[in-house]
């Protein structure tokens, strides 16, 4: 229920509360989150283009992928490969809407999947689902998908929702029962997400309960799932190659096979999409923009997401563990210029990590000004002396501090560079370290062990506000993915007071408080909400990019 503002009224009772917070979470906020659909440009192309292998999608990826167990990865680039491999209990439409998936139903008062308190939730699973080794999959296979996000054994990055689960019970082979530890809002579109997956990921018991941890094993390389598809090969740097699963339950996909191609240098990529040798740029960096949409033959979309371009501030630094340091880090880049000269303004300019689609967004937080003075003055306080040509040193070293990003990203790179330019101008010297993906993003990568000052990264977040793995101070790695290394105990202490109301108008509250507290510490900074830009042969039929995924629905495309 909507104000006249646009917000949200507090629902008079728990049941009410739950119905509208639960069961229409993504459903319901997402026709106040999305303001808009997506905006697709099309050109056209004669029905029988030679280039079009006839069922055959190729897709290029400029990231190579880290690991294919949804327990690991933490990498978005995964994310589409899990949404084909993987059944979640729910999944997101192309409109951020929760719909089942190996749940027949989505959970809900009405009809009796969740209890008064709303301490438990039931899922009544499908029964014509298998995995693609034809072993059906049953309420153990959700059970022990549960029981390894917590298994301690395991380099999961992100026990978040797992971790408020008190118990499961398994009635039958069709009836999982939650008990949850304490009320959890956001818990019916995050059940089983794991590490990465928004859609979640329900994994096979059968061929898995052999193991004591899931760490080196053959199943993260050559997963078996009950999605639509099945992996036949992977070359780690070069391709992935996908065959359609038989035994999917919504029918066998119409795609003969799917290739994902690794080409780690966006220019090649692209001229990968000029000489049609691939049928689907993934991700189109915005420079990009304006030569995809004049390509023949070639599709473009372009819709909001709920991620935001952002530099990450290792507050474990020993120069960034100062937060004077990084607010002068942050008056001394020009957010605005980088919104304008880099991401072309196809994003929206945010600072903190909620949308300002979201009914949780605090319009007070907003990026920092660009203000060299303001930024020289604060490192004059936290002790940093001029020297005479400028710069910065204490004890006789150099102001220098290193950022990292993924290789070969061209607009990342062109940020990288620009800040490195506005930061000289205040006296720091920025040094730029880049690293392949999956380097860059393992469990014992450069973010998850802190060797770093500054990264730019991408935060990809679910339309529910809460972000306690991110920013909570018992969310360090390796337990969670706090990767700024911010220990805060109030935000902490909001965090979990946020999630276990489901009043939208007291968790908002909550959320302002976050949003300042974040501006104000500065353990990120963001700099755009980006588009999610996808270029793809115009053949292609059935494509519907989602928010969360655009492979969403792949079992239903078409070339």
């Amino acid at each position: 229920m909507k104000n006249k503002r646009g917000g949200w009224k507090a629902a008079p009772k728990l049941e009410r509360m739950f119905l509208r917070a639960s069961i229409a979470l993504c459903g319901l906020l997402s026709l106040s989150l999305l303001c808009g659909c997506t905006k697709i440009s099309t050109q056209t192309v004669q029905p029988n283009s030679s280039w079009t292998i006839p069922g055959v999608l190729r897709v290029g990826f400029y990231e190579d992928i880290d690991n294919l167990n949804p327990v690991l990865s933490l990498q978005s680039f995964v994310i589409p490969v899990q949404n084909l491999i993987f059944n979640g209990l729910v999944r997101y439409n192309a409109r951020y809407q929760l719909e089942p998936d190996a749940a027949a139903t989505i959970p809900s008062l009405q009809n009796g999947g969740v209890s008064k308190d709303g301490r438990t939730i039931t899922y009544h699973l499908r029964r014509n689902i298998k995995f693609s080794d034809g072993v059906a999959l049953t309420s153990a296979d959700v059970k022990f998908s549960w029981q390894q996000a917590m298994n301690p054994l395991n380099n999961t990055p992100n026990r978040v929702p797992s971790d408020k689960v008190a118990s499961i019970d398994t009635p039958d082979d069709y009836t999982v029962v939650v008990h949850l530890k304490k009320p959890y809002a956001p818990f019916l579109g995050t059940f089983l997400q794991i590490a990465s997956s928004p859609n979640g990921a329900i994994l096979p018991k059968h061929l898995l309960e052999q193991y004591r941890d899931f760490n080196r094993i053959p199943f993260n390389s050559h997963p078996i799932g009950s999605g639509p598809f099945i992996l036949r090969t992977w070359e780690p740097g070069n391709q992935l190659i996908l065959d359609p699963n038989l035994h999917y339950w919504e029918g066998t996909p119409k795609l003969k096979e799917i290739q994902i191609r690794f080409i780690p240098n966006q220019n090649t990529l692209l001229t990968a999409l000029r000489t049609h040798e691939i049928d689907f740029y993934y991700d189109v960096p915005e420079p990009q923009y304006g030569q995809i949409t004049g390509i023949a033959g070639v599709r473009v979309s372009k819709q909001p997401s709920f991620s935001i371009e952002h530099v990450k501030f290792n507050c474990r630094s020993p120069i960034l563990h100062d937060v004077n340091v990084r607010r002068a880090l942050a008056y001394g880049i020009d957010w605005q210029r980088l919104a304008s000269d880099v991401y072309l303004n196809l994003g929206t300019p945010g600072m903190a990590d909620v949308s300002p689609r979201s009914w949780a967004y605090n319009p007070n937080v907003q990026p920092y000004p660009y203000n060299p003075g303001r930024a020289r003055e604060l490192l004059r306080k936290s002790g940093w002396v001029e020297s005479i040509d400028s710069s910065f040193q204490k004890g006789g070293s150099p102001l220098k501090v290193m950022m990292m990003t993924v290789v070969g990203v061209s607009a990342r790179l062109k940020a990288e560079q620009l800040m490195q330019q506005q930061l000289k101008l205040i006296g720091v010297d920025l040094e730029i370290h880049n690293y392949p993906a999956n380097l860059v993003f393992a469990s014992n990568g450069m973010l998850m062990t802190g060797r770093y000052d500054l990264a730019l990264v991408t935060m990809d977040l679910d339309p529910d506000p809460d972000n306690s793995i991110n920013f909570s101070p018992d969310q360090l790695p390796p337990a969670g993915q706090n990767r700024s290394f911010f220990v805060d105990q109030q935000v902490g202490a909001w965090e979990k007071a946020g999630e276990q109301t489901y009043d939208l108008s007291v968790r908002k509250k909550y959320y302002w408080l976050i949003q300042q507290r974040i501006h104000d510490e500065v353990p990120i900074h963001g700099i755009v909400w980006r588009p999610t830009i996808e270029a793809v042969n115009a053949q292609l039929k059935n494509f519907k990019p989602g928010a969360a995924s655009d492979f969403w629905n792949a079992y239903e495309w078409s070339i």
